[in-house]
């Protein structure tokens, strides 16, 4: 492929190279914090490679090609994640002043040791030509790209996210929509990030950005408290008999994700009615 290498090709060279460092690092000795940090720089990938593939839109496999040898273990990684969520969120209902939660606690961690192997397995038997795979395909495409491309493309993802948010925000907003617009907002932040890093002005102003941030967590309190509900449910549905303790730790996670997603949707409302126009 002809032309100039594109400077948004440094951010990607970058993230790739600490994400094949941490791939490596798994493959010797499987940690969980290790493989968060892993998903994370593969969702940066995979934003890059959406990119591209708006770029370079005549090429309609170019999203499949490319990110399709990492998806197992993407998926892996995203449980890791999960299962690391559902412990931690766990672990904030253990005081002194309340019951344990043994026998889900132990149900937990047998269920975490299985994923753990069973993704380690993954890394293990992942060659490690789908990286070089990625590299090269992501470099070639890189190369000719016209700033006002970029531009274009960024501002379409971006926009079309926003639409999502939009569509999904016109009727009372449902647990897989209020997931979208998590994951959404997260691929604008991250193209508003990778636009300023090449010298672009950012579409949103600050003000606009602040807001964003604090949207993102008060979204991610209500998608740990989510992960926490959605998982203890399917534990007791399992259980001949069900605790006091169950029946309100699970009332109390309801009661949570009714005030979260109040918070939320007030949160989508406003953004749409009085800042994004």
């Amino acid at each position: 492929m002809q032309g100039k290498l594109s400077p948004l090709f440094q951010t990607f060279h970058q993230q790739f190279h600490e994400g094949k460092s941490i791939f490596n690092a798994l493959s010797k000795q499987f940690r969980g914090k290790k493989a968060v940090e892993l998903e994370q720089k593969l969702i940066f990938l995979e934003i890059y490679i959406d990119l591209l593939a708006k770029i370079h839109f005549k090429e309609d496999q170019l999203k499949f090609k490319v990110f399709s040898p990492f998806k197992d273990i993407f998926k892996g990684l995203k449980k890791v994640k999960h299962i690391r969520i559902i412990l931690g969120q766990l672990a904030l209902y253990k005081t002194d002043n309340t019951p344990t939660f043994n026998s889900y606690e132990r149900f937990l961690l047998l269920e975490k040791n299985k994923l753990y192997t069973q993704v380690y397995d993954l890394i293990v038997g992942a060659p490690l030509k789908i990286w070089e795979d990625l590299y090269e395909e992501a470099f070639n495409y890189s190369h000719g790209i016209k700033p006002l491309s970029i531009n274009t493309a960024t501002t379409q993802i971006i926009e079309e996210e926003l639409e999502f948010f939009n569509l999904e925000n016109k009727d009372k907003l449902t647990s897989k929509g209020i997931k979208d617009i998590y994951e959404g907002v997260r691929v604008i932040t991250a193209l508003e990030n990778l636009r300023i890093e090449i010298g672009f002005n950012a579409v949103f102003v600050p003000a606009v950005h602040e807001y964003l941030t604090s949207f993102q967590r008060d979204l991610l309190e209500w998608y740990e408290n989510h992960l926490l509900m959605q998982h203890i449910i399917s534990y007791l549905s399992e259980q001949e008999h069900v605790s006091k303790k169950y029946l309100e730790l699970l009332a109390g996670l309801k009661e949570n994700k009714k005030t979260y997603t109040l918070r939320v949707e007030k949160e989508c409302r406003f953004l749409f009615d009085k800042i994004i126009q």
